[in-house]
């Protein structure tokens, strides 16, 4: 079969040789897909979309049936076999949606599913072709080291950019509403704007700082060490008749003793109202990490158990999650950036942040 796998950066380079091939494919939309999904499709370099009577794909000399699936968005691995199972013999499934985490393209190139994705990824497969586009090659195939030099502490800061993505920032602003000191403000804006996260303007005192991709950012943010630490934690049990009177329980006992506490992971998502999993068997809860956990357990009512846990305390070093905690009567959660970092290390944690990402964050 012949195939044609085609990075970024080799596309560069045939444009910099002005080759004649001006396209790889030409796509033919119905009007029942959505115009966002065009703009999607047509965001790929030399892919062709148009507006027709029918959707269909042309490459390689053929014209092929598609059926482009603009309303899915494919969290699940599961997911990509039930697509399969769903479409006819003889067309194309194409997935056309914002965001698709590796794991979840993964899973759909190996069901034969086609995707195309806001961030400029894309897999068209069928009979006698094969395109491939990974907007990521580059930094894949330099083997970058993961970003080190940055603490909680930054990591904090850069949540506090990611929350606001379009505001102007001052170092003395972001140092304000992060509550860190102004070099350490500094030291995170000037890493970020090395690392071309943050386009500036203005001089001097005037300048101003705006993250320019918030979903690379963040994406950057997840390879960061100090980002995901856990340092230590706690499981331990509350009774309550449901998951709510728990809640109650512990928000109490906390208000009680003046404690700062946020809950955070997939149960903080559920209280947002994102339902990301069927069920959390444990709610995670980020509590100060000084005088300790046992402390803290015993300030919230909660009691220290090996198994059977449906409470995990995580000390919060760097405040990450409590400092800008958000009231959610009666609890409080950990800011959504926050949320999104700790579902990552949780059991199929990678798919319900996913779906949290594309619902709370939206980048």
């Amino acid at each position: 079969m012949a195939s044609v796998t085609i990075h970024y950066q080799v596309i560069f380079t045939l444009q910099r040789m002005e080759l004649t091939v001006k396209r790889l494919a030409l796509i033919e939309l119905d009007n029942e897909v959505p115009e966002r999904a065009e703009a999607i499709l047509g965001a790929i370099p030399r892919l062709e979309v148009r507006r027709g009577n029918r959707q269909t794909l042309k490459i390689n000399g053929g014209t092929h049936a598609l059926l482009v699936l603009g309303g899915i968005a494919p969290y699940a691995k599961v997911t990509a076999k039930l697509i399969t199972e769903l479409v006819r013999p003889g067309r194309i499934p194409l997935v056309v949606t914002e965001r698709l985490s590796k794991s979840v393209r993964m899973e759909l190139e190996k069901a034969g599913c086609s995707y195309v994705d806001g961030t400029g990824a894309a897999h068209l497969e069928g009979p006698g072709f094969l395109v491939h586009i990974d907007p990521n090659a580059g930094r894949q195939e330099g083997a970058l080291p993961v970003p080190r030099g940055l603490g909680a502490v930054s990591v904090r800061a850069i949540q506090v950019l990611l929350t606001e993505p379009k505001q102007p920032w001052s170092v003395t602003e972001l140092a304000m509403t992060a509550e860190v000191s102004t070099g350490e403000a500094h030291k995170v804006l000037k890493r970020l704007e090395s690392e071309g996260f943050i386009t500036t303007s203005g001089l001097a005192g005037r300048k101003r700082r705006v993250v320019s991709n918030p979903a690379e950012l963040l994406d950057w943010l997840a390879t960061v060490p100090a980002a995901r630490k856990i340092h230590s934690r706690l499981g331990g049990f509350i009774y309550g008749s449901n998951v709510d009177d728990a809640f109650n329980r512990i928000a109490f006992n906390a208000q009680k003793s003046k404690m700062n506490w946020a809950i955070t992971g997939a149960a903080a998502a559920r209280i947002m109202g994102v339902r990301a999993v069927t069920a959390v068997p444990t709610t995670l809860i980020r509590v100060p990490s000084k005088p300790g956990l046992l402390t803290a357990a015993t300030e919230l009512g909660i009691e220290p158990v090996d198994s059977g846990a449906n409470v995990v305390l995580i000390a919060d070093v760097g405040d990450v999650g409590t400092r800008q905690a958000i009231p959610f009567a009666p609890v409080r959660l950990a800011p959504p950036v926050r949320i999104w970092l700790d579902m990552l290390g949780e059991p199929r944690g990678e798919d319900a942040a996913a779906l949290f990402r594309e619902a709370a964050l939206e980048y």
